[in-house]
C-alpha cells in the first residue's frame, strides 16, 4: 500500500477554493510590504537629512529672557534690540573657541522644505553675507554643480536633492507660497547633508539663530551653554546631533514604527478571520474523506501530515506570488515617484519578508484548532454513514 498521502492533488482539483485563498494571502502579503515601503521611505529619507545635517551645522536659539534681557532696562525697543544682538555675538564668539568647533555667528534662518511620499520636514537653511558661503560649502563637503555662486540679495543655493523634491530649477523663487518672490535659486550643489544656504533680503526668515560650524565630536551643545551661564528653559532652542537623534526617534522613527504595526496588525486580524472562516468551511466539506482514508489504513497523523502540506503549499504559494508583485509594484513606485523627488527608497525590504513570513506562521499555529477539530471528526467508514 502506498503510504503516501498527496497535498497537491485536492489542491489541482479544487482550484477555487485554493485561489481564494492563495489570492487572499497575496493581497495581503502585498498590502503589508507596499505600505511598508512607502512609510520606511519617509522614516529612511528624514533620518539622512536630520542626522547627516547636524553632523556639520548646528544652531542654537537663545530667548531675551535666558540673556537676562529686560525691555524695561532700556529706553526703546532699538536699545533692548541692539543689547540682545549684542549678547548674542558674544555667545557666539565663546562656541566659536570651543573645541570641534569651526565658527559661529549669529545670523537669519529660513525652513528648506523634504516632502516625503507621507509627511514633510523643515530643517533649519542659514543666511549669510555672499563671502561666507564658499566658507560654508567648504565646511558641508558641499559642491556648486549647476548655476553660480550667491552675489546679491536673495540669492539662495539648494541641495540638488531638494531640487528634484520641489521640482525646482535654477531661477526659480525658493519656496514663493511660503516667502514670496524674496529668494530666488542662483545654483544647485551637493553634498551628504543636503545643506541649503543663501543671502538675507530684507528681514524675511523663520527666526534668528547662532549658526554653529561643528565637526562630529560635538553633538551635545548644551553643556557648553550651561558652561556659558545660561540657565536654558523650554523658549531656548538647541538644535545639535542629539535633539536631532532624540526629535526623529520621537517624531519620525516611533510613530512610523507604530504605524506600520498598527496597519500589519489590522491586515493581520481580518486576514486571520478570512482564513479561519474558509479553512473551518474548507475541512467541514472533507470530514468525510477524511473518514474514508482512515477507513482504509491511513492514521490520524498521515492524514494531519497531509492538511499540513496543503497548508504549507497554499501559504508559500500566497506568499511567493504577493512578495514578487509587493516587488514589481515598490519598483514602479521608486522609479515613478520616489527616486525623481530625491527620496531614498528600496525595493528589497528583508525585515518586512521576515516579518509578513512569520505572521503567516503564526496564522498556520491558529489553524491548528480547526485541523485539530477535524481529525476528532474522523472515526471509520461509518461516520460517512451519519
Amino acid at each position: 500500500m502506498n503510504w503516501g498521502l498527496s497535498a497537491w492533488k485536492y489542491i489541482k482539483n479544487n482550484k477555487k477554493t485554493a485561489a481564494t485563498l492563495v489570492t487572499a494571502l497575496a493581497v495581503a502579503c502585498m498590502s503589508m510590504y507596499v505600505v511598508y515601503s512607502l512609510l520606511i521611505t519617509t522614516s529612511e529619507s528624514f533620518e539622512t537629512v536630520m542626522r547627516e545635517n547636524s553632523k556639520k551645522v548646528s544652531f542654537v536659539s537663545i530667548s531675551a529672557k535666558t540673556l537676562g534681557i529686560k525691555s524695561d532696562d532700556y529706553k526703546n525697543e532699538e536699545d533692548a534690540n541692539a543689547a540682545f544682538d549684542e549678547k548674542q555675538n558674544k555667545l557666539a564668539e565663546y562656541l566659536k573657541n570651543k573645541e570641534g568647533i569651526e565658527d559661529a555667528f549669529f545670523t537669519l534662518v529660513i525652513a528648506a522644505m523634504y516632502h516625503s511620499v507621507i509627511g514633510e520636514y523643515a530643517y533649519e537653511m542659514p543666511l549669510m553675507e555672499p563671502e561666507r558661503i564658499q566658507g560654508f560649502l567648504n565646511h558641508t563637503e558641499a559642491t556648486l554643480v549647476e548655476g553660480k555662486m550667491p552675489e546679491k540679495e536673495g540669492d539662495i543655493l539648494i541641495d540638488d536633492v531638494i531640487r528634484k523634491n520641489g521640482g525646482y530649477q535654477v531661477g526659480d523663487w525658493f519656496e514663493k507660497e511660503t516667502y514670496g518672490e524674496t529668494f530666488k535659486i542662483s545654483g544647485v550643489i551637493k553634498s551628504k547633508s543636503m545643506v541649503c544656504v543663501g543671502v538675507p533680503r530684507g528681514y524675511t526668515n523663520n527666526g534668528w539663530y547662532i549658526v554653529i560650524y561643528n565637526n562630529e565630536s560635538v553633538t551635545n551643545l548644551k553643556p557648553m551653554l550651561r558652561e556659558y551661564g545660561l540657565d536654558l528653559d523650554d523658549a531656548d532652542e538647541v538644535w545639535d546631533a542629539d535633539e536631532y537623534i532624540r526629535m526623529y526617534k520621537l517624531q519620525v522613527g516611533d510613530t512610523i514604527d507604530m504605524v506600520i504595526s498598527s496597519i500589519c496588525g489590522v491586515i493581520m486580524f481580518f486576514l486571520g478571520i478570512l482564513v479561519i472562516v474558509v479553512y473551518v468551511s474548507f475541512m467541514r466539506n472533507r470530514v468525510n474523506e477524511y473518514c474514508l482514508y482512515a477507513s482504509i489504513g491511513y492514521g490520524r497523523r498521515m492524514i494531519y501530515g497531509m492538511i499540513m502540506r496543503e497548508m504549507m503549499m497554499l501559504f508559500s504559494i500566497g506568499t511567493v506570488i504577493g512578495l514578487l508583485i509587493s516587488f514589481f509594484v515598490t519598483w514602479v513606485l521608486n522609479v515613478t515617484i520616489i527616486s525623481p523627488k530625491g527620496l531614498i527608497g528600496h525595493i528589497v525590504y528583508p525585515e518586512q519578508i521576515a516579518t509578513i513570513i512569520g505572521i503567516y506562521v503564526f496564522l498556520m499555529g491558529i489553524l491548528q484548532l480547526p485541523v485539530l477539530w477535524s481529525l476528532k471528526k474522523i472515526k471509520t467508514i461509518d461516520a460517512i454513514e451519519e
